[in-house]
């Protein structure tokens, strides 16, 4: 298996996990995702951003696209 496939099934992973026990919006969320970032080994910046696309992406699943009207 190479590695473009492993991380679009880890990917996966994480959105089924999400999905299933949800997110907690809390007011110590970014600093979470910083403490992660650092664990992790990548930038507050890309966390932040990757957090924001899943969680938006979640939501547009969950309720589906926005009508205007």
């Amino acid at each position: 298996m190479d590695e473009i496939r492993k991380r679009q099934i880890a990917l996966l992973f994480l959105k089924n996990k999400v999905r299933g026990e949800g997110v907690r919006l809390t007011f110590n969320m970014k600093r979470q995702i910083g403490n992660t970032a650092k664990a992790i080994g990548i930038s507050v910046e890309e966390a932040t951003e990757f957090a924001e696309i899943m969680i938006r992406e979640l939501v547009e699943k969950a309720f589906g696209p926005k009508k205007c009207g």
